[in-house]
C-alpha cells in the first residue's frame, strides 16, 4: 500500500472542525468498538475465572484418575500402587517442548490413594441424609487433599478406634444438626441375610471434622472414614474398591489414563476427572460461547456505525475524490484509502477496548469490590482469569468486523466520476 493513502486515510480520520457531523458519528463507532471489545475482554475473563475456580475445587476433592477393577475389588493392591507409581508420561506438542525446556516435559504420579467407596444413609438426633462415604488412608490423604479446607481435625484424627472418627461436609452436619464431638449412626445396605431378609449393618461414629470444598453436592453429601473401618463395614478384609491417582500435571490426565489403561491392562480400567465431569464443562464451553456471540453483537452495531461515518465521509470528500482521480489515481487505490480509514477507525476502539478491558479485569482482580453470596456461589467475589488466547480471538474478530464495514462505502467512493463530480460541483 503506498504511502500517501497511508497519509490521506490519517488525514481523514480527524475530520476539519467543519464536518463536526461526521467526526461525532466517527467518535461514536470507535467508543461503541471500545465499549464492546472491553465488555467482551471483561465479561470472558470473568467466566474463565468461574471455570478455573470451579476446575480447582473438583481437582481438590476429585481424583484425576480412577482405576478400578471388573469385578468390584481390588485384591493386593499395595502392589498395584508399586506398579502405577512406575509410570511416567512425556508432554507433547508445542507445549510440551516448551516445558520440556524448562524441566517440567514429564508427568508421573505423585500420590496413589487406596480407596472405598460406599452409600448409605447417615441420622442423628436431628435428622438423617443420603450420604457417600469414602474410605480413606488416613496418611496418605493427608497428602492427596491438600486444599481441603477443615474446622477441628483433619484426616490425622480418622481411626478405627470404639467409636471411629468420620469427617462430614460442613452442609451436611448442618442438615443433620451435629458438630464436632457429636455421634451420627450410619446405616450402609450390605449386611447380612437372615431368615427376615437383608439386615442392614448400623455403625456409630464421632464426628472428629468438618470440611468445605465451596461445592454444595459435596458438602452436602460426602463424608470421609478411615480405610480400615470401611474394609471392617464392607468385609473386604484388605481389597479395596478403586485407587485415586493423583499426577503432576492434572491437564494431562486423559493422556495420562490412556497409558495407565495400557500398563495394567484386563480387567483394570481407568477414568479421568474431564471425562467425570464432561457435561459440566461442555455446559460451561457452550455458556462462554454464546456469550461471546451476543456481546460480539455490540462490535456489530458499532461497524454500522463505520458505515454511516464512511459514507457522509464519502459524501463531503466528492470533490477531493475527483481531483485525485483527475491526477491518475486508481479507483483501486481510493477503495484503499477509505478501506484504511474505516479500518484505522476500528482498530483504535480495538485498541482502547484492550487498554480498558485489561485495565479493569486487572482492577477487579486486585480490588475484589462485587462480592456475591457463599450460599450460592461457590466464590465470595468475581474472579478473574485473563487468556491470551482470548484477547487475540476478541481482536482479531472486531477487526474484521471493522473491515468488513468499510467494504460497501469504500466500494462506493471508488466509482464516483470525477468529471460529474467536478462539473457539478
Amino acid at each position: 500500500m503506498r504511502r500517501f493513502e497511508w497519509y490521506i486515510a490519517t488525514r481523514y480520520i480527524v475530520a476539519p472542525k467543519r464536518q463536526r457531523f461526521t467526526s461525532f458519528i466517527s467518535c461514536m463507532a470507535v467508543l461503541g468498538i471500545t465499549i464492546g471489545v472491553m465488555a467482551l475482554i471483561v465479561v470472558i475473563a470473568v467466566m474463565d475465572g468461574f471455570q478455573k475456580e470451579l476446575q480447582d475445587r473438583l481437582i481438590g476433592i476429585n481424583a484425576h484418575i480412577i482405576v478400578q477393577r471388573l469385578g468390584g475389588e481390588i485384591q493386593n493392591y499395595p502392589a498395584l500402587v508399586k506398579k502405577l507409581e512406575g509410570v511416567t508420561l512425556y508432554k507433547h506438542g508445542l507445549s510440551g517442548l516448551w516445558a520440556r525446556v524448562r524441566g517440567q516435559g514429564k508427568v508421573r504420579v505423585t500420590a496413589v490413594l487406596p480407596c472405598i467407596n460406599l452409600q448409605g444413609l447417615i441420622s442423628s438426633g436431628q435428622g438423617q441424609s443420603g450420604v457417600v462415604i469414602r474410605g480413606v488412608d488416613p496418611q496418605i490423604a493427608l497428602k492427596v487433599f491438600k486444599n481441603l479446607r477443615f474446622k477441628g481435625g483433619g484426616f490425622s484424627q480418622l481411626s478405627d478406634s470404639f467409636p471411629p472418627g468420620i469427617i462430614l461436609g460442613k452442609r451436611l452436619a448442618a442438615n443433620l444438626g451435629v458438630s464436632l464431638g457429636d455421634k451420627v449412626r450410619l446405616i450402609v445396605p450390605e449386611g447380612q441375610i437372615t431368615p427376615f431378609g437383608l439386615l442392614p449393618k448400623i455403625k456409630t461414629f464421632k464426628v472428629v471434622g468438618l470440611f468445605e470444598t465451596g461445592l454444595y453436592e459435596f458438602d452436602a453429601s460426602l463424608a470421609f472414614i478411615a480405610l480400615a473401618t470401611a474394609q471392617q463395614l464392607l468385609s473386604l478384609r484388605q481389597a479395596v474398591t478403586m485407587l485415586e491417582v493423583r499426577i503432576s500435571d492434572p491437564f494431562y490426565a486423559e493422556e495420562f489414563s490412556k497409558a495407565l489403561s495400557q500398563k495394567l491392562g484386563f480387567p483394570y480400567w481407568t477414568i479421568d476427572w474431564k471425562r467425570m465431569n464432561a457435561s459440566l464443562f461442555s455446559a460451561l464451553r457452550l455458556e462462554k460461547t454464546a456469550m461471546f456471540v451476543i456481546l460480539t453483537l455490540i462490535v456489530l452495531v458499532a461497524a454500522f456505525n463505520i458505515v454511516a461515518a464512511l459514507i457522509m465521509l464519502v459524501s463531503e470528500k466528492r470533490e477531493d475524490i475527483a481531483i485525485l482521480k483527475s491526477m491518475g489515481t486508481s479507483n483501486a487505490s481510493i477503495l484503499r484509502i477509505f478501506m484504511l480509514t474505516g479500518f484505522l477507525l476500528g482498530a483504535v476502539g480495538v485498541a482502547l477496548g484492550i487498554i480498558g478491558g485489561l485495565g479493569l479485569c486487572a482492577f477487579l482482580a486486585h480490588y475484589p469490590l462485587i462480592k456475591l453470596p457463599t450460599d450460592v456461589y461457590y466464590v465470595d467475589h468475581l474472579p478473574v482469569l485473563i487468556q491470551a488466547l482470548d484477547v487475540i480471538v476478541i481482536s482479531v474478530s472486531a477487526l474484521i468486523l471493522a473491515l468488513l464495514a468499510t467494504i460497501y462505502p469504500a466500494r462506493q467512493a471508488s466509482q464516483l466520476p470525477p468529471a460529474e463530480v467536478l462539473r457539478y460541483g
